[in-house]
């Protein structure tokens, strides 16, 4: 690996040609003295970002997949060309501060044990978004029916389970708090990454942040959420461009506790989680909201054994 990169900077794109310059040019001020590459890897976009993207960034390392093949295998291709001694992934939907990478990189180089940190998150608002949240767990599940209530009350400290709903205004080591860093923002060392596996190809869309932090806790690793760093996070943007995000959802968490959770945790968690589904597409139907019908559906069947019909196929890439 060169000793004369820094960071390399990695970051998946799906139809994300409105918003990918803002990222890339704040990305670009917060590398200001480091030196650094930018990995673009997208996901067979229909909309021009990589001609656009390199017309006004031509030293981005652009990787063009001729198929969708999801964030995870993404962010593993980009990792896979990286060759600075610390990896960012950051979501095309992000804009840094100036300092944003500094105080993660100065925060790391504190911290020399092996361990990934995040930074918090906030909305074009400033209204703040999850940077960290709880591992999947029937005690997370069953928060959501009394959200609303929850969040009226002022939680002073991290609670387990609920890492969520908290303020997120200071440092911790979320592991600690059985939860994980989102994927939003993740910086750690490029070998850590390779040594930890990097994220899991089987997730499409959304958890494989999540099956990381398991397997970080697992094998007695840390993650922080460090308060000094902070970024905008225009959340779901990229997602929002796939109708068919609900459903990827769905079946990642289902895959999620199939991997992941005994036989009895798994069964009483996936049932709740079938109720959740349920309840949701009932909703749409009282409402008459047609379009999103046949994706609950689909969602549904991810809950069908193999040998009964189901899930749906849902890999846009050769396994």
């Amino acid at each position: 690996m060169s000793d004369s990169i820094d960071l390399s900077v990695v970051i998946v794109t799906y139809k994300s040609k409105e918003y990918i310059s803002r990222c890339i040019k704040s990305v670009r001020e917060a590398t200001q003295g480091l030196s650094a590459e930018i990995i673009v890897v997208d996901n067979a976009s229909s909309d021009g970002v990589i001609d656009s993207m390199l017309a006004e960034f031509p030293e981005v390392i652009a990787i063009e997949n001729e198929v969708n093949e999801g964030f995870a295998r993404g962010v593993n291709k980009g990792a896979g060309v990286a060759s600075g001694r610390y990896l960012a992934i950051l979501n095309p939907d992000t804009q840094l501060y100036p300092d944003t990478l500094k105080n993660l990189l100065n925060f790391l180089e504190r911290h020399p044990q092996n361990c990934i940190v995040g930074a918090r998150m906030f909305n074009e608002k400033g209204k703040i978004v999850s940077s960290c949240r709880s591992l999947p767990h029937i005690g997370n599940i069953i928060k959501y029916p009394i959200l609303a209530l929850l969040r009226r009350k002022r939680l002073g400290k991290p609670r387990r389970y609920l890492l969520d709903l908290w303020d997120q205004n200071r440092t911790i080591d979320v592991i600690r708090y059985n939860g994980y860093i989102t994927g939003g923002c993740i910086l750690t060392e490029l070998d850590f990454f390779k040594k930890m596996g990097m994220l899991d190809g089987q997730y499409f869309l959304f958890a494989e942040d999540a099956d990381f932090g398991f397997r970080l806790k697992r094998a007695g690793f840390h993650a922080f959420l460090v308060s000094e760093a902070s970024l905008v996070h225009l959340e779901g943007r990229s997602a929002s461009q796939n109708p068919r995000s609900r459903l990827y959802s769905v079946d990642a968490y289902v895959r999620y506790i199939h991997k992941n959770f005994t036989f009895l945790h798994g069964a009483t968690y996936k049932t709740l989680f079938l109720l959740l589904v349920f309840s949701w597409t009932i909703g749409r139907l009282l409402r008459m909201e047609w379009d999103e019908i046949p994706v609950l559906l689909q969602a549904l069947r991810c809950f069908v054994p193999y040998w009964l019909g189901g899930p749906p196929k849902l890999r846009e890439h050769v396994p």
